[in-house]
């Protein structure tokens, strides 16, 4: 399967760091298209510094200080079999490339209320627009909270359209012993709704 991962700038880009990796990890080809607010969050939360027990192919998290911090790129903490694109001429912003899926994780209310709104302003938006004209899957995960009316309303619209909302929202039934346990349920459940089979947490069972 060929999916789209896109990154926007909402809090906890780590995420979706962690789901591309996932997904090629899980044999399928993976595009990231990662924005500029992305990059700003990334290193404000100093992102790198939760993925020390996640696939990470290139970066080097041995030591508790990584140097040169400041000049750290999303792009060093993702697979290099990963295709990263950015011009709203690369493959991802027409139908005929074939992508099957994309996952935008997190997602801003920002990037929300655009995709909502049809705007098209960069590579990710468009093609999140491409998902929707061609009526492929379409998963948002939106990090906010609490909600906004404005953005309960563009989901709402959104879903009338087909589109999946999974919020990073964490389960106590995996029974999470810490934050990455926490995570990995996050990763599970969004791997679960592109029909990826993982064993990232532990099922409900009674």
């Amino acid at each position: 399967m060929k999916i789209i991962v896109g990154i926007s700038g909402a809090s906890s880009v780590h995420l979706g760091i962690r789901v591309a990796n996932e997904i090629l990890a899980a044999g399928h080809e993976v595009c990231a298209i990662i924005s500029d607010g992305a990059r700003v969050t990334f290193k404000s939360e100093k992102a790198w510094e939760y993925l020390s027990n996640s696939r990470i192919p290139k970066a080097n998290l041995e030591n508790s200080r990584i140097p040169n911090e400041n000049f750290l790129q999303i792009e060093e903490f993702l697979d290099e079999k990963i295709d990263i694109q950015s011009n709203m001429w690369d493959a991802a912003a027409s139908g005929s490339s074939g992508y099957e899926a994309m996952i935008i994780a997190p997602c801003s209310s920002n990037t929300l209320a655009k995709v909502a709104a049809g705007i098209c302003d960069n590579l990710l938006l468009r093609a999140a627009a491409v998902m929707l004209k061609e009526q492929r899957k379409l998963i948002i995960a939106p990090r906010e909270m609490p909600f906004s009316p404005l953005s309960i309303k563009h989901m709402s619209e959104l879903s009338s359209l087909g589109v999946m909302f999974a919020p990073p929202m964490i389960a106590h039934y995996s029974k999470p012993l810490s934050l990455n346990d926490a995570e990995n349920f996050i990763i599970g459940k969004w791997l679960d709704c592109l029909n990826i089979k993982n064993n990232l947490f532990k099922r409900w069972k009674i």
